[in-house]
């Protein structure tokens, strides 16, 4: 639902059908703007007292103006791709699906579940502020929920999510609850838990190596390396593959470090700069698709050892060598962490 900024860095569905009045959406200036997406702007919506009773509030899911205008065909499928597809998904670590709501001008909006944030906005605020990696016990709850998502999606919904990144994963309160939404670019599986990948959009820094390989097919387990980035975010707070050289842990694998960019390198007019941030730009895209070394900044304690693990083994880059969700939700069921003593 959200990219990421410059710097790089279920409930149950309402019976939508049996509204008395259908829903009508105020001017897009009076209302609150939540993020931004790929042609597409978030919303809320504080939907007034039904009643005598209280209503939760919405996230509305638009094209943006500029988008509209440019008559984007492209991103007004999607959202109606998307809507078709969340109507059909009822799972409480998916974010659910309130209403689809056409406008005058012919294009469609999504009412959703409303969360309180992103996990990729909670790491962008962590890194500007210094705070440090994402705690193990949020780490772990964040994992669990992905996976039981990732594990409805691919056996019983057979879907391929098809753009799982930190700002993919919404989360309620102090991570009471995380939710995978974004489904626009979503692929139907077969029986063999395959896709054809000529209809993989997803997002490159999150991509697996045989996505960025064009293989005729991919299969569950692409989402399941992307699903690895994500944990590797939670550490290193920033998206794969923008971390700066220095920071990059050599020892931890035989990853070639001459391939990551220094993300803080700043644009510049001049040619000399325009020279080394395309260089810096083209060593980042030959990095897409492989496992980027962690952050040696900071030791990571015993708490940490299942959440690296489970990094390293999903982001084997042999599809047939990673997990399947199924496995990891077995795995982090097995080792979940002792509950705080009461006091």
């Amino acid at each position: 639902m959200e990219t990421p900024r410059g710097k790089l860095r279920n409930l149950h569905v309402e019976n939508v059908q049996n509204m008395s009045t259908p829903v009508r959406l105020p001017p897009s200036k009076m209302l609150k703007t939540l993020g931004y997406g790929t042609g597409v702007q978030v919303y809320l919506l504080d939907r007034s007292p039904r009643l005598g009773q209280p209503r939760s509030p919405w996230a509305i899911k638009s094209i943006t103006k500029r988008s509209l205008a440019q008559k984007d065909q492209n991103i007004s499928e999607r959202i109606i791709h998307e809507a078709d597809i969340l109507r059909k998904l009822k799972h409480p670590n998916i974010v659910g699906f309130r209403a689809e709501i056409p406008s005058e001008e012919g294009a469609h909006s999504l009412a959703l579940e409303m969360c309180n944030t992103s996990l990729g906005s909670i790491l962008e605020e962590r890194f500007d502020e210094e705070l440090g990696r994402l705690d193990s016990d949020k780490i772990f709850k964040m994992m669990l929920d992905v996976t039981k998502g990732l594990d409805y999606l691919h056996t019983e919904a057979k879907l391929l999510h098809g753009d799982i990144k930190s700002f993919n994963v919404l989360v309620k309160g102090e991570f009471e609850i995380c939710k995978l939404c974004d489904f626009g670019v979503s692929l139907p599986l077969d029986a063999n838990n395959e896709a054809k990948s000529s209809g993989y959009v997803g997002t490159s820094l999150w991509s697996a190596p045989e996505v960025i390989d064009c293989q005729d097919t991919i299969d569950s387990k692409a989402d399941i390396f992307s699903f690895g980035l994500v944990i590797y975010e939670t550490l290193a707070l920033v998206p794969p593959h923008t971390l700066p050289l220095d920071d990059v842990d050599e020892s931890c694998d035989d990853y070639d470090t001459s391939i990551e960019m220094n993300s803080s390198l700043e644009l510049s007019l001049s040619e000399t700069d325009d020279k080394e941030n395309n260089s810096a730009l083209s060593n980042m895209e030959s990095a897409f698709g492989t496992r980027p070394p962690l952050p040696q900044a900071f030791e990571l304690t015993e708490d940490y050892n299942t959440i690296v693990e489970l990094y390293y083994l999903c982001t084997n880059a042999l599809s047939e060598d990673r997990p399947s969700a199924r496995t990891i939700l077995e795995c982090l069921e097995n080792n979940a962490p002792a509950p705080a003593p009461s006091v």
